[in-house]
């Protein structure tokens, strides 16, 4: 069809297009059952008949297809949080529940500390567990022979920023990169600290890992990081990954204590930072 000549969509349609985005970034969903043992649709099966392999590729590749259109729908129209006070501790629960299984089937063990008397923080629950879930799920798939996965919850102090878009502040066609915060006191952030004892990464991936697109997985979007710094640069926050080959890696999370007013700017993307440190 010309696309000159092509029908405009109805005015009640638009919203219900928009709406989309907002709908698969507000459910963060369970991890992916890679074999799709306890599906439904295979229990009309014997364990060993032929129909049941085809049945289980097929499911595989719908819940495939779905990350990859969640992923970019996400992508093309982030959401602003909705911030109220809310716990890191409760979405780490959340997400190690959402998990279990993935946990479970890889054989990695989840330690949680949580640092005495922490104030509630300002967050969009929903948005922390999709960012967390990721990170998660990307610590275990790094751990394909087990081991220990360990999230810590404290204060740290550190130099505010601004609330902004994080990926149209990366994005390599813009040149803003303002110095937020300069000179500015320290204030309390609350910081999740995720280590895994997985292959850990390169210095060339470390360069890339905030790329849009950019994924070492075959069947990777390259989009989960990208979105993940998008959220946390729009909670005022900051996300930093240390690691290096053959040691694990750690990933940092810090989300202002104060809830954050005033007008949102592109933040340094300085501040956020992927390489390789010793830890």
């Amino acid at each position: 069809m010309d696309a000159a000549h092509a029908p405009r969509p109805h005015a009640d349609e638009a919203p219900a297009r928009g709406a989309a985005p907002q709908r698969a970034a507000r459910h963060p969903r369970p991890a992916q059952r890679g074999s799709g043992a306890r599906d439904p649709q295979l229990r009309r099966f014997e364990p060993r008949d032929e129909r049941a392999r085809f049945v289980r590729v097929i499911l595989d590749e719908v819940a495939r297809l779905d990350r990859i259109v969640t992923s970019l729908l996400q992508y093309a129209r982030p959401r602003a949080p909705e911030l109220k006070p809310g716990t890191l501790a409760a979405c780490v629960e959340r997400v190690l529940e959402l998990s279990r299984d993935a946990l479970a089937q890889a054989g990695v063990t989840a330690e949680v500390g949580v640092a005495p008397r922490l104030a509630p923080v300002y967050i969009d629950a929903d948005l922390v567990s999709q960012v967390l879930l990721n990170i998660t799920l990307n610590s275990i798939q790094a751990m394909p022979q087990g081991g220990t996965l360990r999230y810590e919850i404290r204060t740290v102090r550190r130099r505010p920023t601004p609330r902004g878009p994080g990926r149209r502040a990366a994005d390599p066609t813009r040149g803003v990169r303002a110095e937020p915060g300069a000179g500015a006191a320290r204030v309390p952030f609350q910081q999740v600290r995720v280590t895994d004892h997985g292959a850990g990464m390169s210095r060339g991936v470390l360069a890339k890992l905030f790329h849009p697109f950019f994924s070492t997985k075959p069947q990777g979007t390259g989009l989960g990081l990208s979105i993940s710094q998008t959220i946390v640069h729009e909670h005022g926050g900051t996300i930093e990954v240390l690691s290096r080959e053959g040691h694990g890696t750690t990933v940092l999370l810090n989300f202002p204590v104060e809830k954050r007013h005033g007008e949102r700017r592109h933040p340094d993307t300085r501040s956020d930072r992927a390489h390789a440190a010793h830890r």
